[in-house]
């Protein structure tokens, strides 16, 4: 079982789809229990669309990197730590979002810690899962899709 996960992929349309069954391949690798993997899988596919929605201008390819480690706690728990990461530069969304700019808050309910960093050299958001207990993870033995 690998207690990390490392994905570069082209941000384009289909990067949230090649990240969302790579990222629940390895939750149920993990044994991860369904409600908080489905969490995870929310938070992650809505960072990586950010990054293909707003990093890079048109015209200019891009890429979008996704690391995530499964960190074991001295209370028995665990916790996933994913950074989704671009080198582009903060756009302002276009008009016709001004009705969507939830991702961020959905992002920041669907994990315990969520923390934005951006500048010249690009974005990179790190989210933490809630934990999960140890006992509860060995006894999971299906992700359901």
């Amino acid at each position: 079982m690998s207690k990390t996960v490392r994905e570069r992929l082209t941000a384009d349309a289909v990067a949230p789809s090649i990240v969302r069954r790579a990222f629940r391949d390895w939750l149920c690798e993990l044994k991860w229990p369904e409600e908080e993997a489905e969490d995870l899988l929310l938070a992650v596919s809505e960072a990586v669309s950010n990054v293909t929605d707003h990093a890079y201008p048109p015209g200019r390819a891009g890429e979008v990197l996704i690391e995530a480690e499964c960190i074991p706690g001295n209370d028995g728990q665990r916790r996933v730590v994913v950074k989704v990461a671009d080198d582009g530069t903060w756009r302002p969304p276009p008009a016709w979002h001004e009705n969507r700019r939830r991702g961020l808050p959905l992002m920041r309910a669907c994990t315990s810690a969520m923390d934005v960093r951006g500048g010249s050299a690009g974005t990179e958001v790190t989210m933490t899962s809630r934990p999960v207990a140890a006992a509860l993870v060995a006894e999971r033995n299906e992700f359901s899709n």
